[in-house]
């Protein structure tokens, strides 16, 4: 299979899933984060593990299978709760962002593990140059995001 298939695959998904949850970009763009950061520490000690507990794969590399589920699991834990966007244009913004920041964050551990040729050597030398730019935009995004979100507090008229 060509690899931009899957790099094009990859990018609908995770687009569809924060799209279809309405989740807000600030939070999952957040838990991205946290998950590159827990891969980059843990992947290439939890990969025995996973190997000796029966999961054997030849292709991709098992580490890379391990990274690419650390860096995406705190983000899909949370597209079950957190705080949504209710108008359209928010949403597909929102999800476009996600899947970007993501694949951004995904790059290196699938470069890794796959064969990159043609278009798919193209679109992975794209977003490997421009990775730091990518992911310096999302997390500021991400950041503003967090803050555009407004918790309901209590008005003076509830205080008995």
């Amino acid at each position: 299979m060509n690899v931009a298939i899957v790099f094009i695959v990859v990018v609908v998904v995770l687009f569809a899933l924060a799209f279809f949850t309405k989740r807000r970009f600030g939070v999952l763009g957040l838990a991205l984060a946290a998950g590159s950061m827990l891969s980059e520490l843990w992947a290439a000690q939890l990969t025995p593990v996973v190997r000796d507990a029966g999961l054997v794969v030849q292709s991709p590399p098992l580490l890379t299978l391990v990274s690419v589920v650390l860096v995406l699991l705190p983000a899909v834990l949370l597209l079950f709760s957190g705080p949504s966007y209710r108008d359209m244009p928010r949403r597909v913004v929102g999800a476009f962002l996600f899947a970007a920041l993501a694949f951004a964050l995904l790059i290196e551990p699938l470069g890794s593990g796959l064969v990159l040729q043609d278009e798919g050597r193209t679109v992975y030398e794209f977003f490997d140059a421009n990775r730091v730019y990518i992911v310096t935009v999302g997390l500021i995004l991400a950041l503003f995001d967090l803050l555009s979100v407004h918790t309901s507090r209590p008005s003076k008229h509830d205080k008995h």
